[in-house]
């Protein structure tokens, strides 16, 4: 029999049953986040002493090591991350952070032409992938580590997240996969697919603009497709002729259209899926629509009243 059960620690203190969890990660967002609700007391256990039951808002500090870990009969860590804020409701409602909640408090300066890996070493951050990028005269006057991840995401057209060990990638859309692929097939472990809609080809125009940033610090744009598609923005790095630009403007154009699906399912907690995976969907009933698919966001919700999760995806495979 399958039984749900989590088992959380923030701080020096582990809570075995909690009103509420909602986790939220995607490759669009540079913090993952999670939400814990928990009652206004509770029975703690304590390492090393017996169980005791505190109020629970003296016990949580702003900064304290959040993990939480969820399944059925077998734990796995969703989230690992720090406490960022404490609200006083009731359940009380505790706001977290991934790594990226230690970037807020250190402050960096920079200057001059730097390739950003060297640019993310700088700010003291362990790179698990980075594209080779090269940015005259990027700037940054003591400024916090967050911020600078938030020039370069916004700047170059980056997606900056981290992975669960707290490790920083900087990459371009798709352009990090983890190996991983999670079967999906509908109508047996996928709840609802509802918000998954089907397209053909023919009816899924996309307008492809490719925009490159050289060496010396220009841009230089090349555009594909239906003007009146789906317009989608790709960033390119150190690319020197157009007549190469062009042509990966077109591959991307190519590898967009395709008869696929588009939106997200809502499955079970099981199987563990996350952003960067390759999710496998099935269709028993119309097997010309089988296919793999990107995973770009994940969203789990796990409480008193059970437990989902919303996997949302991106390109086929």
């Amino acid at each position: 029999m399958l039984v749900l059960t989590s088992d959380i620690t923030i701080g020096g203190y582990r809570f075995s049953a909690v009103n509420e969890v909602l986790i939220k990660r995607s490759i669009y967002e540079i913090g993952a986040t999670a939400t814990i609700k928990v009652p206004v007391t509770a029975l703690l256990k304590q390492k090393k002493q017996p169980p005791a039951r505190v109020n629970t808002a003296q016990v949580v500090k702003v900064g304290d090591e959040v993990v939480i870990k969820l399944g059925y009969n077998v734990l796995q860590t969703e989230f690992k991350g720090y406490v960022k804020r404490v609200n006083f409701t009731s359940p009380i409602e505790i706001e977290c952070e991934d790594a990226f909640y230690l970037t807020r408090s250190r402050n960096v300066t920079l200057s001059g032409t730097k390739k950003l890996e060297e640019v993310l070493q700088e700010c003291g951050l362990t790179v698990s992938f980075c594209e080779s990028l090269t940015m005259k005269n990027f700037i940054a006057k003591d400024m916090a580590v967050s911020k600078v991840l938030e020039k370069l995401k916004a700047g170059y057209g980056l997606c900056i997240f981290f992975d669960f060990e707290g490790k920083v990638c900087a990459c371009r859309p798709y352009g990090v996969t983890s190996g991983r692929k999670v079967k999906y097939t509908l109508r047996k472990n996928v709840i609802s697919d509802d918000d998954l809609k089907y397209y053909r080809k023919e009816d899924n125009k996309i307008y492809i603009k490719a925009v490159c940033f050289k060496i010396d610090g220009t841009k230089v744009e090349a555009t594909r497709g239906d003007t009146l598609g789906k317009a989608v923005t790709l960033s390119f790095y150190d690319i020197e002729g157009m007549q190469e630009l062009a042509a990966m403007a077109q591959q991307e154009l190519d590898r967009r259209s395709y008869d696929g699906y588009d939106g997200s399912i809502t499955t079970f907690l099981a199987p563990f899926v996350s952003p960067t995976d390759t999710a496998s969907i099935t269709d028993p009933v119309y097997s010309e629509k089988n296919g793999d698919y990107y995973v770009e966001a994940t969203e789990v919700m796990f409480g008193t009243g059970g437990t989902r999760r919303k996997v949302d995806i991106g390109i086929k495979v």
